[in-house]
């Protein structure tokens, strides 16, 4: 199982943290759930299934729904906000509480030693996914992807030629 990810959308993307990205899947999914509950935009329903995948199972990137019409896209931006502002109100998160999270079928979410996951590099993600479905995602130095990691800075890596 990879450490990395590859978030994409429409031909942009960044590299993530397996961990980052799939706390913050978490929390998205969370939104949505309430969303879909609240507004009946059952067309979330395929892209939750989907980012519960990509949680249990990060090895094939995180593929954003290129197929969205510009409304669509605009509720996952909220989304996203949405589960950022969460991320951060709730704090830090033991690896124990991590364990006990089931997002695709009974797969546990991996740590990799993490305890506790901070939730500022988990919420700096999430804002960096809005970004990118927003078309505002800062263009990375030349040669080189934005890395999300779960370190207190966002580095670069170089891209392969």
């Amino acid at each position: 199982m990879s450490k990395t990810l590859f978030v994409e959308y429409r031909n942009a993307g960044f590299w993530a943290s397996d961990v980052a990205a799939s706390v913050f899947l978490k929390f998205l999914i969370e939104v949505a759930n309430e969303h879909i509950l609240q507004n009946q935009d059952e067309w979330l329903n395929d892209d939750i299934a989907h980012w519960r995948f990509n949680a249990g199972v990060s090895d094939c990137g995180l593929h954003l729904n290129n197929e969205w019409k510009p409304s669509q896209t605009e509720v996952v931006i909220v989304l996203c906000r949405n589960a950022v502002k969460r991320i951060r109100e709730n704090g830090d998160i033991p690896a124990s509480e991590v364990a006990t999270w089931r997002l695709f079928n009974d797969l546990e979410v991996c740590t990799r030693g993490f305890d506790p996951i901070p939730c500022e590099p988990v919420a700096r993600l999430g804002d960096a996914v809005a970004d990118l479905l927003n078309n505002t995602l800062p263009v990375a130095p030349h040669g080189h992807w934005w890395f999300y990691t779960l370190d207190n800075e966002v580095k670069t890596i170089a891209k392969k030629q």
